[in-house]
């Protein structure tokens, strides 16, 4: 991975537990608010705040299993 050689990009990817599941929640309340602006009619705003949740909510799930996935990589160059 790029960061490993470098002590601070490495830093920016260690997240604790307690931002995770800030995280989880926020993205969930984005998608209770998405649901609400639906049932009103604005279905334009709840189409881009659904998309912005689901975006976010597997930008976390992939932090949080970086490790597996890179390993699930064949070779070097998936690996990067």
């Amino acid at each position: 991975m790029q960061g490993e050689n470098n002590p601070i990009e490495k830093d920016l990817y260690k997240l604790g537990e307690d931002y995770i599941e800030a995280r989880v929640i926020e993205t969930l309340s984005d998608l209770l608010l998405s649901l609400t602006l639906w049932k009103e009619g604005y279905t334009r705003n709840s189409a881009g705040k659904a998309f912005s949740a689901v975006k976010a909510l597997l930008n976390e799930l992939i932090l949080t299993n970086e490790e597996k996935l890179v390993n699930l990589a064949k070779d070097d160059r998936e690996k990067e």
